[in-house]
């Protein structure tokens, strides 16, 4: 089985996770920064790392890894584990003369407190939680500045600013922009709600964005017959129903991918999405057609021979034993969305279906309640529309839509 490197623990998590037959294996938690889950061939426990740094003059920090064992499960749960996380680790840093961190918040304390106290009471999507977090832990990103503080940050711009041009060689211009929008916003919110003697100017001030475009990788009615032939021939079909219900639904990877059985209303025809992009505010319904039924019940039946346990739950579950395109939590992960044997996947559908609105000359009103993008807040007309009553006038123009994509694709043999 290939175990994440990280979850969100909870003690049926755990449980579910089988031990090694040999050497071990480290998991680390997303709520309690520090705290892992060790599993061996005979036992499961609980250990909190910390590292002491010293901070050169580049801002470039070498450290001394501590790891120490607090408990095991399961007689100590992973609530009890967070609790005596937090007391260990300022225990290691107390011990290795660093109980307070000089020069004020480092960038780890002020994501934390980001993180908890704003995009949480926010109700932010994990997805969009785990898209902060990816920049900052990631080694390609800003993870050797976790335990910078802000302030040396923001006093030395020239290396932030050459911080972002290295990111733009290495990883391109979208992933370089991405985390210097990311230090902005907890600077920005650290300043205000942490420590309002940070300097004014934070340490993005230099920096000069990639210009970006929206990327135009969707597909029209030309190539859907052989996009309906790659993903016929797809060996995983969880995961190529999940593509179809993507191009059908013209809906968010994230949005799709962690939905769940217990949210598909037969009797409306819906699938509710709770938490998507925006949180748990734009939570909307997918009105469903006759094709995306088909596909539901094609992904029910794969899910069952493929993950029978995780299938009762979500419907497109991931395969951790496989192809490591699942979470801990069970169902596909959000980042592996691509499919090399389609000639479009992922967010290329989402664009792919609006192409296929605007040929069908599908009002606007429409297409953006089908694809929860938000109304024209600029006109007062479009926010006197009520939802609810365009249910069955969007469930037919899906229907709609969905014959489209179906007789296109009939050139393929459908």
């Amino acid at each position: 089985m290939t175990y994440p490197r990280e979850a969100r623990f909870t003690d049926g998590l755990v449980d579910r996770l089988p031990l090694l037959p040999t050497g071990q294996k480290l998991i680390r938690d997303t709520a309690q920064p520090g705290l892992y889950l060790r599993i061996g061939k005979s036992a499961k426990s609980w250990v909190v790392q910390s590292d002491l740094w010293v901070t050169g003059t580049d801002m470039k920090p070498k450290s001394k890894t501590v790891r120490r064992a607090i408990g095991a499960f399961p007689d100590m749960g992973a609530k009890e584990a967070r609790t005596a996380a937090k007391k260990a680790l300022a225990a290691i840093l107390e011990e290795g003369g660093k109980s307070k961190p000089k020069g004020g918040p480092t960038l780890a304390t002020a994501w934390a407190r980001y993180r908890d106290d704003h995009l949480r009471r926010r109700n932010a999507s994990p997805a969009t939680i785990r898209g902060y977090d990816v920049n900052i832990t990631s080694p390609k990103l800003l993870a050797s500045w976790a335990d910078v503080p802000l302030v040396k940050l923001a006093e030395d711009p020239e290396t932030v600013k050459r911080r972002h041009e290295e990111i733009t060689a290495a990883s391109g211009p979208y992933a370089a922009n991405g985390a210097m929008r990311t230090l902005r916003a907890i600077y920005g919110w650290a300043r205000k709600y942490i420590d309002r003697t940070l300097p004014v100017d934070g340490p993005t001030v230099l920096v000069i964005y990639n210009a970006e475009q929206r990327r135009d990788t969707g597909i029209g009615p030309a190539e859907l017959p052989l996009w309906w032939r790659q993903y016929r021939a797809m060996g995983n079909r969880v995961r190529a129903e999940f593509q179809l219900f993507l191009l059908l639904s013209g809906s968010r990877t994230g949005a799709v991918a962690t939905a769940r059985w217990e949210h598909l209303d037969m009797k409306r025809r819906v699938l509710h999405i709770p938490n998507p992009k925006g949180g748990a505010a734009k939570a909307f319904d997918i009105p469903l057609s006759r094709p995306m039924l088909a596909c539901l019940a094609r992904a029910r039946r794969a899910g069952r021979l493929r993950q029978p346990i995780l299938a009762q739950h979500w419907i497109f579950p991931g395969d951790l034993s496989k192809d490591n395109t699942g979470t801990a939590e069970g169902h596909m992960s959000i980042y592996s969305t691509r499919e090399k044997s389609l000639c479009a996947s992922g967010n290329d559908l989402r664009q792919t279906y609006r192409t296929i609105c605007a040929i069908l000359e599908i009002p606007e009103t429409y297409s953006r309640r089908l694809m929860n993008h938000a109304l024209n807040r600029g006109d007062v007309h479009d926010g006197y529309i009520t939802g609810a009553a365009l249910e069955e006038k969007l469930r037919e123009t899906q229907e709609r839509v969905s014959r489209y994509i179906v007789d296109c694709a009939a050139e393929a043999g459908s």
